[in-house]
């Protein structure tokens, strides 16, 4: 009895002590101020006359609280997409940033701006620090971009609808047409399609030009002017070849008879590739349909192929560089340095890579 209330008279002693400390305080919180852009053109009109030819940014440093050494990147996107889509145009360590006209041009058009024509783009700073804190972002500021055409800003064109993988979202990751190397008014997807109907956009996040049919067997388009077509109908659930041929306005949606089987898993490789050529990079798998596979890769100037299950008994490779339809031990794809989505589809052996 004696020994439990001794250790009693120790708890009491030691509570006013405990109590005696008090809160803790919380760790000061350190403000954080992002880089914005100080002075840009107030219009971009680019005429790709000179290769070397560079737009000017500069920016106000961001401030991380603690001196450090601050990456500024000046990204791009069409506006009201929140830069879901944004390009990295150009980057500095310091406060001025030089971007390559061609590469403006490059981006404008695949978000929407044809050759030769005038829209507005929105532009904003991403600071980077060398330590491990979170890059920061700041405001996006709008500038007007007038393009020049370019061979090889191409259209790309993209599946929506609850027939395809992505329902009828419109900025989901929706799987591209397969546009032809030569033909350039030629796309082609084979693949799973549920029953029910779908459409085709031209621009992710956008809803015109969109582009259906009215008769079941020509192509309507919607170009932003007019009324939205109706939608391509798909029977019954199964794989089907689609064939869309804008210069003779007609398509085709065929069934496939016998579908291969998927591969355990299908990557890149090559000179141009993050591993050379000495192992494959992984795509991701599509889960609505698994012939078809996906990546976001930078690449350096060199050459690629697709591979299955990481061994050459299977592969791919074509001579084309933007888009084409790789064959089994085909030539080695060449490639232009970029960052891109490549897209590639094992029934046909058909692949696209769209600026990022």
């Amino acid at each position: 009895m004696m020994r439990v209330l001794s250790n009693l008279t120790k708890v009491a002693f030691l509570l006013p002590l405990i109590w005696a400390c008090g809160p803790i305080d919380e760790p000061p919180i350190i403000p954080q101020v992002p880089a914005t852009i100080a002075s840009a053109p107030s219009s971009i009109t680019l005429t790709g006359e000179d290769e070397d030819e560079v737009v000017v940014f500069t920016v106000n440093p961001a401030d991380f609280g603690t001196p450090m050494e601050v990456t500024y990147i000046i990204q791009m996107d069409r506006p009201g997409n929140n830069f879901a889509n944004a390009a990295d145009l150009g980057s500095s360590t310091s406060t001025t940033v030089e971007i390559k006209a061609a590469e403006i041009n490059r981006r404008a058009v695949s978000r929407g701006i044809l050759g030769g024509e005038t829209g507005p783009m929105e532009f904003r700073v991403r600071a980077v620090p060398s330590r491990t804190l979170s890059a920061l972002v700041g405001a996006a500021v709008t500038i007007n971009v007038t393009t020049f055409a370019d061979a090889v800003a191409l259209r790309n064109l993209f599946l929506v609808g609850e027939a395809t993988a992505r329902g009828w979202n419109n900025n989901d990751n929706n799987p591209p047409l397969f546009r032809d190397p030569e033909n350039t008014d030629l796309y082609v997807y084979s693949g799973f399609f549920n029953a029910g109907g779908f459409k085709v956009l031209e621009v992710l996040g956008a809803w015109q030009p969109q582009y259906g049919t009215n008769d079941g067997t020509s192509i309507a388009v919607n170009t932003g002017n007019g009324s939205d077509p109706d939608v391509f109908n798909v029977p019954a659930a199964g794989y089907y070849t689609f064939t869309f041929d804008l210069s003779t306005e007609t398509f085709s949606l065929v069934p496939i008879d016998n579908v291969p089987a998927t591969f355990g898993t299908v990557g890149i490789i090559g000179s141009a590739t993050a591993n050379g050529w000495d192992a494959s990079t992984a795509m991701n798998q599509l889960t609505f349909d698994r012939h078809i596979y996906y990546i976001n890769a930078t690449l350096s100037d060199g050459e690629m192929k697709f591979r299955a299950d990481n061994d050459w008994a299977v592969n791919w490779g074509a001579n084309t560089a933007i888009s084409g339809r790789g064959t089994q031990d085909g030539p080695n794809i060449p490639v232009e340095a970029g960052t891109y989505k490549i897209w590639f589809n094992s029934l046909d052996g058909r692949y696209i890579k769209i600026d990022q």
